[in-house]
């Protein structure tokens, strides 16, 4: 298995939905193909609605992780 690298890092901490989400979904989009992007996100319905914007755009999230000051999303193309 291949090594996991973080290449690229957002946070959206802070920022209301739905703009979190665009955000998010953009940057995303402009990742390649072996690229994973961590996004910082606040606890909630703000990583509820990332998280299924991400799903539902058919993007894959590879890891959610608790950072106690919200969480993190490690997410790549599919």
């Amino acid at each position: 298995m291949a090594k996991v690298e973080i290449t690229k890092t957002l946070d959206v901490q802070g920022i209301a939905c739905p703009v979190n989400a665009v955000r998010v979904k953009a940057a995303v989009a402009l990742l390649k193909e072996d690229e994973l992007l961590e996004v910082l996100v606040d606890e909630g319905e703000a990583l509820l609605r990332v998280a299924q914007t991400l799903k539902d755009a058919g993007y894959r999230i590879v890891k959610v992780e608790n950072r106690g000051e919200g969480f993190g999303i490690l997410v790549g193309k599919s």
